[in-house]
């Protein structure tokens, strides 16, 4: 593949190492670092590769797309793109006893989760303590330990530096503190290709995420810069860039014709949106783009569950009906895994004894409750998982229930709950009967999103067959838990096609062929009154994600009456 390169560029093709590229949204950071690459792979000795880190595995994937564009087949064999963690864990798993004297154990999030939940105190004090002590690492320890081995064990650092001599570093403003100490032990001794966009750094809420992290690294090594930022070859001729610096900076915002904002009252939103995404189609098609990719973002997670109900059903827009539009969303799926067990477990209450099936349930309630707490410290989920844990103990011992809701869903069972066998009819019965009482709203919220998961077609597939071999959804907690993992798996490696719905957080490294930002009247709001002068700057910061994370075109649908996305203060 020919590629035209600025003369910034070409320069920091042919400097050497330690370089560091500064640029925004398609200004050819990532092409640059992969032709800087391919220069290098003369130089490799068998058995040894050029390692690219990112932050993200959204972003290892646009890599791996691009470096089959750029690279043949034979060079492409040696570049290893991995992210951070995975990398980190491949060092711990090969070397980790070397820290503990014992073969170190990963503790994977879910089970994270539920342990932090249950524990009283400083969880990121407990965490070192398991990785120190039991030699237990979850996952915001593998890059410290990694690190330490590195830095301390001089065979471990020649091994890496002896397969890994040139080391490409993206996304890097995104770095946290374990990771930057990471990449300190392995510059060392590796040569080191350094790329970010101080613009992108949208994880402030993180306090390991230094937002001097760039300043570190001219500090340290002193690297030779190049700024890339003027220059945009994702979409040359487009408007979208120019529109997303102007909310970035609080400037005029330019007219181009890539960025189109609407406004909505409040009883129209839905027929509002969902035109826009079936305009964003058709315009993209007519443009010349026969399998389009659309991304629509929102600000929170219980918008984009909303947007994906409204997606679901049909509208009436200017006098037209409008078709559902099949989708699929791509989601931080603790909760809504856990609240799917939920439902799984009253799918099976036609398989076991009273004392059993109630029981079980409670105790997938309470499950629910610890990983809600877990997700985001709260007394009163804590304290809802206890009641609940109690409700289980209770109906093992056949005691009166004292819980409203765990009294309703106790007469249900007593009443006959009768299933058709038809999984989407039962699971629909199953998850309304969390409508038992107030304190399980969020949970039949969070169950409601299960639609969400791709592995939506799966679960039903495995509830089918289970139905159809035994006549019952005895083993359903097992078969929907299964059926999710694989879904997110899944969701992780597909490409992007037809339309997707996430967070703007999550969209961060991705890239479509045409974006609807969409801002609620009272949920996932851009701009509030009241925000401070640095949160109205990672608001911007965050829509400039949103927005350069389109190709083509970008559709933005705001609640009339909303804040000015540029020329306020």
């Amino acid at each position: 593949m020919k590629v035209q390169l600025s003369e910034n560029a070409r320069s920091a093709l042919e400097h050497d190492c330690p370089i560091f590229v500064l640029g925004g949204p398609g200004s050819g950071k990532t092409t640059l670092s992969l032709l800087k690459a391919q220069s290098m792979l003369h130089a490799m000795q068998p058995g040894q590769e050029i390692l690219f880190l990112s932050f993200s595995r959204a972003a290892v994937r646009q890599v791996e797309i691009r470096c089959r564009d750029i690279l043949r087949t034979e060079e492409r064999r040696l570049i290893a793109v991995r992210t951070y963690h995975a990398f980190a864990m491949d060092i711990l798993r090969a070397h980790g006893r070397l820290l503990t004297g014992r073969t170190p154990r990963i503790v994977y999030p879910g089970a994270e989760n539920l342990t932090k939940a249950s524990f009283q105190g400083d969880w990121s004090a407990e965490a070192e303590r398991l990785a120190r002590d039991d030699g237990r690492y979850v996952f915001s320890q593998f890059a410290a330990a990694a690190a330490q081995l590195v830095a301390d064990t001089e065979s471990i650092a020649s091994l890496i530096a002896s397969r890994y001599p040139v080391i490409i570093l993206d996304e890097f403003q995104d770095t946290d503190d374990a990771q930057w100490a990471l990449v300190k032990a392995l510059s060392v001794r590796s040569k080191t290709v350094f790329m970010a966009d101080p613009d992108q750094r949208i994880f402030d809420y993180d306090a390991r995420v230094d937002p001097e992290r760039l300043n570190h690294l001219r500090e340290h090594l002193s690297p030779t810069e190049f700024d890339l930022s003027g220059e945009n070859h994702c979409s040359p001729d487009a408007g979208i860039l120019q529109y997303a610096n102007a909310v970035l900076t609080n400037r005029a915002l330019p007219e181009t014709r890539d960025v189109i904002t609407h406004s909505y009252w409040a009883n129209a939103f839905d027929s509002t949106v969902h035109a826009a995404v079936i305009w964003m189609f058709a315009s993209l098609r007519k443009a010349g783009v026969v399998h389009p990719s659309v991304v629509v973002l929102a600000r929170t997670n219980s918008l984009v569950g909303k947007l994906s109900g409204v997606l679901s059903q049909e509208h009436t827009f200017n006098g037209r009906t409008l078709r559902p539009v099949e989708h699929d969303v791509l989601w931080d799926a603790d909760l809504t895994a856990a609240a799917a067990l939920v439902v799984a477990s009253i799918l099976e209450w036609e398989s076991h004894a009273k004392d059993a099936a109630l029981s079980q349930t409670f105790d997938r309630i309470a499950d629910y409750f610890e990983v809600k707490n877990a997700v985001s410290s709260s007394q009163a989920a804590r304290q809802a998982g206890e009641r609940y844990r109690t409700a289980a103990e209770r109906a093992r011992k056949g005691d009166a229930q004292r819980l409203t809701s765990a009294k309703t869903l106790t007469a249900t069972y007593e009443g006959g709950l009768v299933l058709q066998g038809d999984p989407a009819k039962d699971w629909l019965q199953a998850r309304d009967l969390l409508a038992a009482g107030n304190d399980l709203a969020d949970l039949l919220a969070n169950a409601k999103f299960v639609r969400l998961f791709r592995a939506t077609d799966e679960i039903g597939s495995r509830l089918a067959s289970a139905w159809d071999q035994h006549g019952s959804y005895g083993r359903a907690i097992d078969l929907v838990r299964r059926a999710l993992e694989a879904g997110k798996l899944q969701s992780d490696q597909r490409d992007a096609r037809g339309c997707v719905l996430m967070t703007i957080h999550k969209a961060k490294g991705k890239e479509f062929d045409g974006v609807l930002l969409i801002e609620g009247q009272y949920q996932g709001t851009f701009f509030r009154d009241n925000d401070s002068e640095a949160e109205r700057f990672a608001a911007r910061r965050l829509l400039r994600v949103g927005i350069t994370r389109a190709r083509h075109q970008v559709v933005i649908i705001r609640p009339n009456g909303a804040l000015p996305l540029a020329g306020h203060s």
